[in-house]
């Protein structure tokens, strides 16, 4: 088996579906599962196998991923050495944002940092997801968290803030006793305390739309009342905050890279200026604009 067979199988394993592997190694979905039989098929026997909840390692498998992880440590540690072995603010630079982060703030920050330093090749990775800098799979993330990794190094800086919002014409036109939440997704902990804190209680909910961008749509077509981040819903002049509504603060917003990049001059230039620019917008972000 090659280094590229080990990394299949190991991405497998954790997608637990061939067509999520496929999109985390940017290869056809074909091009993974003709590899996958072969592996199965050969002399080793069937390296995983498929179940009801995906694929899951043999035993012989097993074996198999977890010296994928240990080559993929070192890997990765190479990456990363290489990387800040590179001292010239030139270069590529890759940083992972949220979408709504990145939509409703961050675009033109980041196009402006690009004009500042030309020479740098500048990657925006735009997800929900917390990336792994272990895994060298951006060089700074910036992400809302209670608890990021202990040895990631940057800036802790400041918690960002929701309130209830919905539009302005479905206040005005809509009677208080037929007014109606968009909620999130029933399980919610802190939904309930939030509709018991708002000013209206007693509404009920009309529809639950599990993503935050879905349901901020959604009150922008003035379908409801609901829950909406600050730096979204105040900066909207379709949307209002609900009279007495609590404004509270949630996650505290992290500006991090892998210790061993920190100290490049690229790692320096990113996390001053995001910083910067990070609490330029912060009176938005806690929600002091009504």
């Amino acid at each position: 088996m090659e280094w590229s067979d080990y990394k299949l199988v190991l991405t497998v394993a954790r997608e637990k579906s061939i067509r999520g592997a496929a999109r985390h190694l940017g290869v056809n979905h074909a091009t993974v599962s003709r590899r996958l039989a072969q592996l199965n098929n050969g002399p080793a026997g069937p390296l995983l196998h498929r179940s009801p909840t995906g694929f899951w390692p043999t035993k012989v498998g097993q074996s198999v991923v977890e010296a994928a992880e240990k080559m993929e440590q070192v890997s990765d540690e190479a990456v990363r050495r290489q990387r800040a072995a590179e001292q010239s603010l030139s270069g590529p630079l890759s940083i992972s944002v949220p979408p709504l982060i990145l939509q409703h703030l961050l675009i033109g920050d980041l196009a402006r940092f690009g004009e500042q330093h030309p020479e740098i090749e500048l990657t925006v990775d735009s997800t929900d997801r917390f990336v792994d800098l272990d895994r060298a799979e951006a060089d700074v993330v910036l992400r809302g968290s209670d608890s990021p990794p202990d040895h990631w190094v940057g800036r802790r800086l400041f918690p960002y803030s929701l309130s209830l919002y919905a539009h302005k014409d479905y206040l005005a036109n809509v009677n208080a006793r037929d007014l109606r939440w968009i909620a999130p997704p029933d399980g919610d902990p802190r939904w309930q305390s939030w509709l018991e804190e708002s000013p209206y209680p007693a509404a009920s909910i009309s529809m639950r739309i599990t993503t935050i961008a879905g349901r901020f749509m959604a009150l922008k077509q003035g379908l409801g009342m609901g829950r909406a981040a600050c730096f979204m819903a105040d900066n909207d002049p379709d949307l209002v905050r609900l009279p007495g509504a609590p404004v509270i603060e949630v996650e505290t917003f992290w500006l991090l890279c892998h210790p061993d990049f920190a100290g490049t001059s690229r790692a320096k230039a990113a996390l001053a200026y995001f910083s910067n620019v990070m609490n330029k917008y912060r009176p938005l972000l806690q929600g002091e604009r009504c």
